[in-house]
Formats: structure tokens, C-alpha cells, sequence
């Protein structure tokens, strides 16, 4: 992947979704949406050989729930660049209704990156005109790595820790708080697996939401039977050393017990909620893409129950990029264990009661 570091515009076309009454879904109307301060980077896919634009933004901002400190919110996009890309063309204002001539480089049919330009400006002297001759070489002639590997520069981390993506219109009440990775667990074939637990902020249910009504009867029973409002959703991790060396990685699987978003003949998406796969048997699936390095396996939150896969179920949207480990994350990092976390919120009285019902009483 080559990682471009200069800001520029991003636009793309979109239908326009709505989020009414917890019920997202999407419409037949489409609009253009434009994004400011944005990078471009681009990757080959691992499955297809096909070249790749993804976009990434971000925003300061000050969370309460981390104390009230500043926090940096990371989003990313990506889109697939398949056809000859034709040469950058400046748009007058008038031509486009906005408040100033830019040079604009269209990727495909829906996706267009941009910057301002002035009358006398050396068009092919700008980083626009450099990326479409970057984009055109690369489409003619190979020279990414197909891997699937997200090459980003940011701090590193020598710990197993994942990285998780979540659609970022899901942020608006269902985002993640806090991500904890418990002590490695040692298994009988000489592998191990770590515990991560995902915090949310709260859980909204979609489809069936009845209008807000089974949110607010599902919030209650969470508060009177668990302590709590936040939603705790778990999975793992099952590291595999190598032979000759112990302390490297031959391979990271992942196990999502009860919380796998994808059937074998159907992935679900942000618009299912009450989606719990792998139930029994848990099987163990490979993970699709890393962070950085192979010590970063990546995980998508899907579905607004907090199903998850190794892959996005959710393409065309905006996601959130939770970092753990970076110092402005807008996420709690911690080594907590589930239970430990269970424990955090509930009362002795509460715990007698779990322990009533798991007992059948």
C-alpha cells in the first residue's frame, strides 16, 4: 500500500439513509457528499487483484466518558478503482454551485477526489494531477503488493491487540467505549487465546424496534438484570506460535460465539439486528485483513446487535477506526477479563440472581 500523507476533498455519491425511531434503512434518493480533510492511500485486494482507494478522516473532539480529556475520532472509506481513470478537469464555481474553481479527478462513477485551484494555476504541477498519474501507471502496470495488510503510520503496538471498525452512523448512540484484551490463556495443542471484550455505549435495536418501544423495555431489563445500559459483547482470539520460535506468530484465528453477524448463505448488515451465529461449536475463522502488522487482526462490527466478522458487511458506509492503543483514542484500553467486567457493574444481589436463573431456579 502506498500511504499519501497531503489533505485533499473526497466526494462520493450515496443514497441517503435514515435513522428514525432506532430503524435504520436506506433510500431511493441519492446525494453527492463532500469531505474535507481527507487522505487517499491505496492497497491491491487480497481476493480479487483489484486496486483500492481508501480514504481516511478525522475530528478532535472532547469525551466526557474518558474524562473529559480531547480525543482524536478516526474514519475510514474504501472503494474499488476499476476502470482507465480520464484526466483531471477544473470545475468553474458556477459549473458546480460550490464557492470556488477546483480541480477534480474522477474514480469510477461514484467517487471523485479534489482540491481548489486559481486561474494560472499549473494544473499538472498540483497533487491532484500527481495522483491521477500515480492511479494510471498503477492500473496499467501492477506495482502494489496484493496482501491484506492495512500499511498505516501510526504508533506501534507489540501486544496482540485487534483493531475495530464499526459503522460510523452507528456512533450516533451505539459506539464503542471501551476494548479490553485479558491475560493469555495457554490450550492443549500448545496455542493460546486472548478474551476481547467490546464495550458500547448502548445497544439499539433496528428491524425491531417498534418505533423505540422494545429499545426502552431492553434498556430497563439490562439496567435491573446486569446493573447497566452499556452493552458487553466478547470474543477471541487463538494464537498459534511458531515451531522454531515461540515467541513469533504462525497464524491468528478468531472465534465469535453466539456474535458471528454472517451465515454460511447470507452476511448481515447494520439494517439486521437479533443476529447470533456460531452458537453452538463455535468454529474458528481466519482472519481477513491485519493492522499494521500481523499482531493486529481486524474485526467489523456489522449488524446494531453487535454481530461481527472478520469481514465488512457494510461497505458503503463511513466507519469508525478504533485504534486502542493510540494515545488520542476516543476508546478505554484495558486488560479487564469478562467476568471481570460483569462483575464491575452488577451487585452481589444481582449475581445471586443470574445464579438463580442459570440454575433454572
Amino acid at each position: 500500500m502506498v500511504v499519501i500523507e497531503r489533505e485533499i476533498w473526497f466526494s462520493h455519491r450515496e443514497s441517503i439513509y435514515e435513522v428514525k425511531n432506532s430503524e435504520f434503512r436506506w433510500t431511493d434518493k441519492k446525494k453527492v457528499w463532500n469531505w474535507d480533510h481527507c487522505t487517499i492511500s491505496f492497497a491491491r485486494s487480497y481476493k480479487n487483484d483489484q486496486l483500492i482507494g481508501v480514504v481516511r478522516s478525522s475530528s478532535n473532539t472532547n469525551s466526557k466518558y474518558m474524562g473529559d480529556i480531547p480525543v482524536n475520532v478516526r474514519y475510514m472509506l474504501g472503494f474499488a478503482i476499476k476502470n482507465v481513470v480520464l484526466e483531471p478537469k477544473i470545475e468553474r464555481a458556477i459549473e458546480w454551485g460550490g464557492p470556488g474553481d477546483r480541480l477534480i479527478l474522477q474514480l469510477g462513477l461514484d467517487h471523485w477526489i479534489w482540491d481548489w485551484t486559481e486561474e494560472g494555476d499549473d494544473t499538472k504541477k498540483s497533487y491532484i494531477y500527481e495522483l491521477y498519474e500515480y492511479i494510471g501507471k498503477e492500473l496499467a502496470n501492477q506495482t502494489i503488493e496484493r496482501d491484506n495488510l492495512f500499511k498505516v503510520d501510526v504508533e506501534t503496538e507489540q501486544d496482540i491487540v485487534p483493531v475495530i471498525y464499526q459503522p460510523a452512523v452507528d456512533s450516533l448512540k451505539n459506539f464503542v467505549r471501551e476494548i479490553h484484551c485479558s491475560k493469555p490463556e495457554k490450550r492443549e495443542d500448545g496455542s493460546y487465546e486472548i478474551e476481547v471484550t467490546l464495550i458500547f455505549n448502548n445497544e439499539e435495536l433496528r428491524k425491531h424496534s417498534y418505533n423505540g418501544v422494545l429499545n426502552q423495555i431492553y434498556e430497563k431489563i439490562r439496567r435491573e438484570l446486569y446493573g447497566r445500559i452499556l452493552d458487553v459483547e466478547s470474543f477471541k482470539m487463538v494464537i498459534k506460535p511458531k515451531v522454531d520460535d515461540i515467541s513469533d506468530i504462525a497464524d491468528i484465528s478468531l472465534i465469535f460465539k453466539g456474535i458471528y453477524s454472517d451465515y454460511p448463505d447470507k452476511c448481515h448488515n447494520l439494517e439486521d439486528d437479533n443476529i447470533h451465529c456460531d452458537v453452538d461449536n463455535a468454529p474458528q475463522h481466519s482472519v481477513a485483513y491485519y493492522f499494521k502488522d500481523k499482531k493486529h487482526p481486524v474485526i467489523f462490527i456489522n449488524t446494531s446487535n453487535h454481530a461481527m466478522a472478520e469481514d465488512d458487511n457494510n461497505l458503503r458506509l463511513w466507519k469508525w477506526e478504533y485504534i486502542p492503543w493510540v494515545k488520542d483514542a476516543p476508546v478505554k484500553f484495558g486488560r479487564e477479563s469478562r467476568m471481570s467486567i460483569n462483575e464491575r457493574f452488577m451487585t452481589c444481589i444481582q449475581c445471586y440472581f443470574l445464579f438463580l436463573i442459570a440454575n433454572k431456579l
